[in-house]
């Protein structure tokens, strides 16, 4: 067996022994053939970020797939996927002994959530699984469980102390989770660490810790958890390299076309890739909106809930929704393309997301149209001013990190014009009000309206920093607040 001391694994109570022996041996085998993570990433076809995680125990036990991969150029004859099997094993026998208390919860979360609470010990931590997606690399939010009354409020009974207690002092994000009375399944409710902090300060020992219930966890508050801690943990693990690819790509900024590969930031990750591209994508709109001639349309790509987070977390793109609002004319439009298969392929909490951030372009009075057809999925997103000029901007689904145009090539905007005048003549949302378009989509995502709506209304009056705090300057929950006071506004006007 691998000595972990030599192989820099890390051990402690919070790590798995058999995860810590395999990522060790990983990293053994890497520096023994005298690979960096970029180069033994590119070898395997993933991220290095993807790959490194594999080296960090903390992260939990890396996929098949990649373990796979990474015994096959490593040359290790099979045995790095011996130590993943060993490594899943232990991990099933001790979560099987160890989680009993917390099987209730277990199951209440699994339910069609994109998040899942499982139990990590029997000291009732347990661990806020947001898993990967198709630019989400994966991640956990560690969180302790304790007891809570429901009377009109609810009240946890933290342990004596627990204000000082290690776990709220780290500055890594982390969830206190009370648990409500139950007969089948329990009431669960979140609160960020920060907030436990906050509430606790200089109260008497032994005082209840006052949640708050519209942060239970369900479909809406576990999809804007799986959203946020995806994105943060890219985006603050590439923090650096993200501050050094600004700097490089200013010298496109004054460009009217330009295209950058994936190759130029390859060490960045998906999300950390997504969020160049979208900057850069956001200020090129708004560098060339002088070239429209007209109120325009928008063309967007997003057609998941996953992709269009970005709109409700993105501190940049609430500010691009603000600044782009104002030099758009009367009454712009914005389309989406969401084809029957995507919404079949995303669970509740994802169409969520997705129609908040439809929701979030409307209370900026941008009218948002939805087209089913899926030839147009391949479309690129563009500003088109309904007669000559566009502006194209890239960046969701292309080859590259962005893609970017101003454009009054006949061939393009004849397909811009038609693919725009399709979208609102045949849009599934098509009504006057913004409230008759957001339950239009409502029932075309399978999403409880009513539910929806007394949900966002609660999370609207508290904002949802209490439950998710950002922890990175390039995250803001301006958007999901906004979009959620919006939602119950318009379901309020429609009553």
């Amino acid at each position: 067996m691998t000595d972990d001391r030599a192989s820099g694994a890390v051990q402690d109570e919070d790590v798995e022994p058999a995860v810590a022996v395999l990522a060790g041996e990983i990293r053994r085998l890497r520096k023994a053939a005298d690979l960096s993570h970029a180069q033994l990433a590119a070898m395997v076809g993933y991220s290095r970020q993807y790959v490194s995680l594999a080296e960090r125990p903390r992260k939990g036990l890396p996929s098949a797939d990649l373990v796979r991969a990474l015994d096959g150029a490593l040359a290790a004859s099979g045995s790095l996927m011996e130590l993943r099997e060993r490594a899943d094993l232990a991990k099933q026998t001790r979560r099987s002994s160890s989680v009993s208390a917390m099987a209730p919860v277990a199951a209440t979360l699994h339910r069609g959530s994109s998040v899942a609470l499982v139990g990590r010990g029997p000291d009732d931590e347990v661990a806020v699984q947001a898993p990967a997606g198709r630019f989400f690399a994966g991640t956990t939010i560690p969180a302790v469980a304790f007891p809570a009354s429901v009377d009109g409020r609810v009240l946890a009974a933290v342990p004596s102390g627990f204000a000082e207690d290690s776990f709220v002092r780290r500055p890594r994000r982390g969830l206190v989770i009370g648990v409500g009375p139950h007969d089948q399944a329990p009431a669960l409710y979140g609160l960020d660490t920060r907030q436990v902090r906050r509430r606790l300060a200089g109260a008497p020992d032994q005082v209840r810790l006052l949640m708050t219930r519209a942060y239970a966890l369900d479909d809406l508050t576990l999809g804007v958890l799986w959203a946020i801690a995806n994105i943060e943990e890219a985006l603050l693990d590439d923090d650096a390299l993200l501050e050094d690819s600004r700097g490089q790509i200013a010298a496109y900024a004054d460009l009217p076309r330009s295209a950058v590969g994936r190759e130029f930031v390859h060490d960045l990750a998906p999300v950390s890739r997504m969020w160049l591209g979208s900057q850069f994508c956001a200020s090129h709109i708004l560098r060339h909106t002088d070239s429209l001639t007209s109120t325009p349309a928008f063309w967007t790509r997003e057609q998941r809930g996953e992709e269009a987070s970005t709109w409700l977390l993105f501190a940049h793109k609430y500010s691009y929704l603000r600044e782009s609002r104002a030099t758009s004319g009367e009454h712009p439009t914005r389309v989406f393309c969401i084809p029957p298969d995507t919404v079949k392929d995303s669970d509740p909490a994802e169409r969520i997301l997705l129609l908040l951030a439809a929701a979030l372009m409307e209370s900026f009075g941008i009218t948002v149209a939805v087209t089913t057809a899926a030839e147009y999925t391949a479309l690129p997103g563009f500003v088109f001013d309904g007669h000559r000029n566009a502006i194209v901007a890239n960046w969701v689904g292309a080859d590259g990190v962005w893609q970017v145009d101003v454009t009054d090539t006949v061939p393009l905007i004849r397909e811009f014009a038609d693919a725009t005048a399709y979208a609102q003549d045949h849009s599934i949302v098509a009504a006057e009000t913004p409230g008759q378009r957001l339950r239009a989509l409502a029932d075309y995502l399978t999403l409880d309206w009513t539910w929806l709506t007394r949900r966002c209304a609660e999370i609207g009056e508290y904002g949802i920093s209490g439950l998710a705090a950002p922890r990175s300057r390039l995250v803001s929950t301006e958007g999901v607040d906004q979009a959620c006071r919006f939602v119950a506004t318009v379901a309020q006007a429609a009553s």
